[in-house]
């Protein structure tokens, strides 16, 4: 896991509830540092696919479940912790219009500017 995202991961491992709505304000003081300017423009940013910011709410167990960048604001869910079994935590495939959305995020560019070539 990312150190960045530490803080975070410790806050909601601490948590006493299984649901927490987060302004994205407050998300940034439990950081200590501004969200990239991608997390307020990309839903991609917040989703569950292990990339090191999300990281810092699934290996704590929780999952983002309802993003709202408009009142930025986003909704976790509680969804299990280390007892958890591999086949729990197994990624579904990706769609490919979700990978384009997740590479545009971490690129900080726009969905349709990312092709994938498939080579069979």
């Amino acid at each position: 896991m990312s150190m960045k995202y530490r803080k975070l991961t410790e806050y909601l491992a601490n948590l006493d509830r299984t649901e927490w709505m987060a302004s994205f304000e407050q998300i940034e003081e439990i950081l200590g540092f501004a969200l990239p300017d991608s997390a307020r423009q990309y839903q991609a940013w917040w989703s569950n696919q292990m990339r090191s910011q999300s990281l810092g709410w699934q290996s704590a167990g929780w999952k983002a479940t309802a993003l709202d960048l408009k009142a930025e604001c986003v909704t976790f869910v509680y969804v299990g912790g280390e007892d958890d079994t591999e086949e729990d935590l197994a990624l579904r495939p990706l769609t490919i219009r979700e990978a384009k959305e997740g590479l545009a995020a971490t690129f900080g560019i726009d969905p349709d500017q990312v092709e994938i070539t498939i080579r069979a």
